[in-house]
């Protein structure tokens, strides 16, 4: 016959089993807790932009970066005269540049010398061109047309021929296409390109308008723009004959 463990060492031995039964059970619900802890992402930091964020964005330049500049070309078009500039010329000094004078001509057509300092009290429409040159031909009309109708209200065009080629330098041809083209008004040969040069240039044509007190109100290269052109020719005459009021 086997023996009997008294009943209250037993009762002993399994309330140590159940304590140690709970015990472990804890511990393994707060391993598992931390575990979960570090493996959870990091909430996302709010309104920070990310460095290919910034790279993306557009920034607005300075208004004092060069690169906000306009050229020359759209200050003398921007522009717009107040009434004082339109009647004192010296007030125009900060708005507009002068008008380069004509500079080492190597000859003239329809005219024995033309300058611009010469010719101040006129509004002038300077014109360089080449006579082989097609853009030339196209805008040949409407400067024709100009010299028609605003010749006689103080309107003086010079045409600036500037030769592309070695043969455009020959006078004779020059003096050719002249005559084949119908132009009237004074021409300089610019084989030296001295007035080229004196203006920065780099295109035919290009149109430069000179108001009465020497300042250059306007410039337009190559062909179209004829009636903005026209436009302007006559607001600089109107201002002319304003001032001398």
């Amino acid at each position: 016959m086997r023996s009997l463990t008294p009943r209250p060492i037993l009762l002993a031995l399994t309330l140590i089993l159940v304590v140690v039964a709970i015990v472990l059970v804890q511990s393994r619900f707060k391993t598992a807790d931390a575990g979960n802890a570090q493996s959870s992402p990091k909430p996302a930091t709010v309104g920070r932009t990310s460095e290919l964020d910034k790279k993306d964005t557009p920034v607005k330049p300075s208004t004092n970066s060069s690169q906000n500049r306009t050229t020359p070309e759209a200050s003398v078009r921007k522009k717009a005269p107040t009434k004082k500039t339109s009647i004192q010329g010296s007030s125009k000094e900060a708005d507009y540049p002068r008008a380069k004078e004509i500079t080492a001509p190597t000859g003239f057509i329809n005219t024995n010398g033309v300058s611009i300092r010469g010719s101040r009290g006129k509004v002038i429409l300077l014109d360089f061109w080449t006579y082989s040159c097609y853009n030339c031909q196209h805008t040949q009309p409407y400067l024709n047309d100009w010299q028609k109708k605003y010749a006689d209200k103080g309107l003086l065009i010079i045409g600036v021929h500037k030769p592309e080629f070695e043969f455009e330098k020959d006078p004779a041809n020059v003096a050719a296409a002249v005559k084949e083209a119908g132009i009237h008004y004074p021409v300089v040969l610019d084989n030296r390109d001295g007035t080229w040069n004196a203006y920065n240039q780099l295109y035919w044509p290009t149109m430069y308008l000179i108001d009465a007190n020497g300042f250059v109100r306007y410039k337009h290269i190559g062909e179209g723009s004829y009636a903005e052109t026209e436009a302007k020719i006559k607001e600089l005459l109107a201002e002319k004959d304003h001032a001398q009021r």
